[in-house]
């Protein structure tokens, strides 16, 4: 069955717009995001930050440099708040690069390195949007995003090479398949989602909604329900989206569950995050547009 699969997705007649979404859209969220965190940049990152950055840096990952680290190595030359708003202005500035698809390759492994060297420098602050756009981004550094609708297309007349494009595509939804079987494995591991707590904590713990009262459902199996769907949805996630009659209904679901997530977690750029990697993978190789290729 895997191997039906796999000469299934290699064989087919992809539209390869998914290259040109993947880079337009992870660019466009993580620029965004990087925005939204201003308001507490100073507080997070600053030398008066809630946690100093020398204490933040006694554990960060020692194979990647953090802001605190450049700026001890670069301490003659530069003070600590001139190297954080170097960062500042690079970052966006490499999103934005990477969004046009100006320079494309040296844009996204720009953006992907400083994205490391701030994740490295924020410890603390991490969850699973950050692991998630580092994976985006390292696929938009070494997948050929900048080859369509691109200013690298247009000015440096780049030539669409589609002989490899649906291998990219395999590379990538098996990546993505295999992310969620091991998310709901993880959870059928557990108790609390076989027993519905988790989605009874997520709505009663974390719910950003708290005028919604939901003790009425106390002594239904509404979360008990909830709580397997969950993982069968994630864990039948690698068969039932890559079988054509029910991928519609199953990226339904998996959408479905990230606005859910989005709507009573308040993890809005997670939950557009995993939307943007399910559309990327199994929506919009499928539509046939009538754009015109920049070539």
């Amino acid at each position: 069955m895997i191997q039906r699969l796999l000469r299934h997705n290699l064989n087919q007649n992809n539209n390869n717009l998914w290259l040109v979404f993947l880079r337009c859209s992870v660019a466009a969220l993580t620029l965004i995001n990087f925005t939204a965190i201003q308001f507490d940049f100073s507080s997070i990152f600053s030398a008066n930050a809630f946690i100093p950055p020398d204490i933040n840096d006694v554990l960060k990952n020692p194979l990647i440099p953090s802001i605190y680290s450049i700026a001890q190595f670069a301490k003659p030359l530069m003070s600590y708040e001139a190297v954080l708003l170097a960062f500042r202005v690079l970052y966006p500035l490499a999103l934005l690069l990477l969004l046009t698809g100006m320079f494309t390759r040296f844009s996204a492994l720009l953006s992907l390195v400083l994205q490391l060297i701030l994740l490295n420098s924020m410890d603390f602050y991490t969850y699973g949007l950050d692991e998630f756009t580092t994976i985006a981004l390292f696929y938009c550094f070494i997948f050929p995003t900048g080859n369509q609708f691109s200013f690298d297309a247009h000015f440096f007349k780049k030539r669409a090479d589609t002989t490899h494009y649906n291998k990219y595509l395999l590379l990538f939804r098996v990546h993505v398949c295999i992310a969620y079987f091991f998310s709901g494995f993880e959870k059928l591991l557990g108790y609390n989602w076989r027993n519905g707590e988790s989605i009874w904590k997520m709505l009663h713990g974390y719910n950003m909604l708290s005028f919604v009262d939901l003790d009425f459902l106390y002594k239904t199996p509404i979360f008990l329900i909830a709580g397997w769907a969950t993982i069968f949805l994630e864990m039948l996630y690698p068969i039932f989206m890559n079988i054509e009659k029910t991928r519609k209904y199953w990226l339904i679901g998996i959408i479905g569950f990230h606005v859910f997530i989005a709507f009573f977690m308040g993890l809005y750029f997670f939950s557009c995050m995993m939307i943007i990697l399910n559309v990327t993978a199994y929506y919009i190789p499928y539509p046939v547009f009538r754009l015109k290729t920049i070539s």
